[in-house]
């Protein structure tokens, strides 16, 4: 067996321990209270995208009365006693805030004295998509299949059958756990569904450009002693504060939008700067930008914005056609500039086992970007592979 199939198999192993049906954050319980314990969970997991998921049920038992106990978090949930036999208490408890991501809960008494102490994971649809974006079609695939497998194991417990299982906890275990396989069988469907699909043009009503200028590696001299001498990247001219859209469906890894004309002066020149400087210089040239990772495994750049959507921040999801913010003045060269464009770049995703889940934002800006050093002609004659027209 060679190293890279020893190394392959240990990130499978990983991430089905992330994803599915368990976390690496496990469930864990502190005791204030030894009369009472938790005997119970429908699952450890609460999956805040899903109406159905985002709700456990615990069973405590205790010889003390918990008929007036409650669960409380820092997030907003709801928590009843639905059951109760002799000194067994089960509680529904339900999500009713699916940003919130802290797991931390507690059992109070009737005076909010803390009896109990547990952890919950919490899982998001980012959670999901931030491991699996960087896999490729096969390796979804392959997953996929999993999956299927998974949920025709579970398919006997869709519905309670007394001589199938005649403990009913087991049967609710079950039955949560193929529901949960479902559930991440629909992400990966999705993700490899959307692979299939063109990106949008970014700005609603524009097409992709065909001026060389304003296309992927055309020359840059200008500024060749402070970072790469070419164009990585498409500009769309537009008017001042025409809204941006998302060209695809994906996850926010970045924002910045503080950007002021001051911070240019951290630009470094010289005529043999380092790979890092020149990354550097780039960034700062980018000013307020948002960087996406798609459904595709790309991460794209949005820069020279003005306005983020006030819902817009790092974690979250956001859908193709979804508005997210305006476009300004880039400010390249100088402060009295008016050349209002969206600056979007394309990166795709190198595979890099060794680099998997542990990218920084240097590593995604060394990405090769989409039709590098391909001709003018190549591009124009392409693009609409990538691109709906």
């Amino acid at each position: 067996m060679t190293s890279k199939s020893i190394l392959t198999g240990i990130i499978w192993v990983i991430i089905f321990s992330l994803v599915f049906w368990y976390t690496l954050v496990f469930a864990w319980t502190w005791i204030f209270d030894y009369n009472t314990k938790i005997e119970y969970k429908l699952s450890d997991n609460i999956y805040l995208d899903s109406a159905e998921l985002n709700k456990t049920n615990i069973l405590f038992k205790s010889w003390n009365n918990l008929s007036k106990y409650k669960i409380k978090s820092e997030c907003k949930i709801s928590s009843k006693i639905t059951h109760k036999k002799w000194n067994s208490y089960m509680f529904d408890l339900k999500f009713l805030d699916n940003k919130c991501k802290n797991n931390n809960f507690v059992l109070v008494d009737e005076k909010n004295i803390i009896k109990l102490q547990f952890t919950i994971n919490i899982i998001s649809e980012y959670n999901i998509l931030s491991v699996m974006l960087d896999l490729k079609d096969e390796q979804l695939s392959r997953f996929q299949a999993s999956l299927n497998r998974k949920i025709n194991s579970l398919s006997k417990f869709s519905s309670y059958d007394k001589s199938i299982e005649e403990n009913y906890y087991i049967y609710l275990s079950n039955n949560r756990s193929l529901q949960e396989a479902i559930y991440n069988q629909w992400v990966v469907s999705n993700i490899i569904s959307k692979r299939s699909q063109k990106y949008i043009v970014p700005v609603d009503w524009f097409k992709m450009p065909t001026n060389f200028s304003k296309m992927p590696n055309s020359p840059r001299g200008y500024r060749k002693d402070y970072t790469y001498w070419i164009h990585e990247w498409w500009d769309i001219d537009t008017r001042f504060w025409e809204q941006v859209i998302a060209l695809d469906d994906w996850i926010i890894i970045r924002t910045i939008s503080d950007f002021v004309f001051s911070d240019l002066n951290a630009i470094v020149k010289w005529n043999n700067l380092s790979d890092e400087n020149l990354v550097k210089n780039l960034d700062i040239l980018r000013w307020n930008q948002v960087w996406l990772k798609t459904m595709k495994w790309d991460v794209i750049m949005y820069s020279h914005l003005n306005e983020l959507v006030s819902n817009i921040q790092v974690w979250e999801v956001v859908k193709k056609w979804q508005p997210l913010w305006t476009i300004w003045i880039s400010w390249v060269p100088d402060e009295k500039y008016t050349d209002y464009h969206l600056h979007f770049e394309v990166h795709r995703n190198p595979f890099n086992l060794k680099k998997w889940e542990s990218y920084d934002f240097d590593d995604y800006m060394r990405w090769d970007w989409l039709f590098k050093w391909k001709s003018y002609e190549y591009i124009l004659e392409n693009q609409l592979n990538y691109f709906e027209e």
